[in-house]
């Protein structure tokens, strides 16, 4: 067993957090212990979180017509992609339509959203109106990701019945600039602490196999942690044809293992939601991610690419013994 790693885990599960030297060390220590890593990853999950699994779907508020420039992404104007450079916005009934067919699978949280910089004060508006009908009728938790907001804003959609907004950080403040140069990296900190402010949970990750180096992700974690985020989307890249990524080499799936294990042990309360790239980056080895410190999954279809059923996603989860989950998910007493 790795000294090491096994120190770091015992300072976790002691209910004391790692500094940037001890992350480091971490770091160093995981190439060759792959293992002993994933033990004490899931040691850490079964700590904070037992058995249990938030499971979440989406839906494409507005899809496409993005005026921005991430490198990764298909629904850019500025690239040549599949996706339609007109965007799309759903109706309201195409909306409610997503919401019971998530209700029908057994998800318990509803995402809705929009490509974009931002949405409009009528839009937000439309959404409030929505949020309440979705609570109402489908019993939902409902979670939004609509670009860069304000905190006027983010106030009416937690007085709405907003549980939760998204908003990605996608890498370290070093490498942002290499990715996306159309807003900045403060502009995504503002907008996350805007909506902490509101009251609202946050959901912010990011993307990895985008360039970055080991030190941008662990830098990203520290700034999570910093900004106090409890949930944290990772996503590992799926190369779109016409994209500045498109001919990036996929990252091998014991990397990503070690990956949301590091993560784990950067930010061991909070919700790591494997989401985009999981079904062509991990194949086999998607039911893993559970023993590296996993505790949430985006099931169903991505944005512009295809994910995985729910119907099999929930069948993994019963043959591992997970139990899917809604909002409510740290659990400080769990063994």
């Amino acid at each position: 067993m790795n000294r090491i790693i096994q120190t770091a885990a015992e300072t976790i599960l002691a209910g004391e957090q790692l500094s940037a030297q001890q992350v480091s060390s971490l770091s160093a220590a995981s190439g060759e212990q792959l293992d002993d890593l994933l033990y004490w990853a899931n040691r850490i999950r079964r700590r904070f979180f037992g058995n249990r699994v938030r499971v979440c779907s989406i839906v494409p508020g507005r899809l496409g017509g993005c005026s921005q420039d991430c490198a990764f992404c298909a629904q850019s104007v500025r690239y040549d992609t599949a996706v339609d450079k007109r965007a799309k916005v759903l109706t309201d009934e195409e909306i409610l339509a997503a919401a019971a067919a998530a209700k029908a699978d057994g998800v318990p949280n509803f995402g809705i959203v929009y490509s974009g910089k931002a949405v409009s004060d009528a839009e937000v508006e439309r959404l409030v109106a929505l949020t309440e009908r979705i609570k109402k009728e489908y019993g939902l938790g409902v979670c939004m990701g609509l670009g860069i907001l304000g905190c006027e804003p983010m106030q009416r959609l937690a007085q709405a019945g907003v549980e939760r907004y998204n908003h990605n950080l996608e890498t370290s403040r070093r490498h942002f600039a290499d990715i996306v140069t159309t807003h900045s990296y403060d502009d995504r900190v503002a907008t996350i602490e805007a909506a902490l402010d509101a009251g609202l949970g946050v959901c912010a990750g990011g993307v990895f196999g985008i360039g970055e180096s080991e030190q941008d992700r662990l830098d990203m974690a520290l700034e999570l942690r910093r900004l106090r985020v409890d949930a944290v989307p990772m996503n590992f890249l799926h190369p779109i044809a016409g994209t500045p990524l498109a001919a990036v080499e996929a990252l091998r799936p014991r990397e990503i293992l070690r990956i949301i294990a590091l993560y784990r042990f950067i930010l061991p309360q909070a919700n790591l939601k494997v989401a985009g790239g999981r079904v062509l980056n991990l194949r086999d080895v998607q039911s893993w991610i559970f023993h590296a410190g996993c505790t949430g999954i985006l099931s169903g279809n991505y944005l512009t690419t295809a994910g995985r059923a729910v119907a099999d996603d929930m069948q993994m989860l019963r043959d591992l013994e997970l139990e899917p989950v809604g909002e409510a998910l740290t659990n400080p007493d769990a063994d």
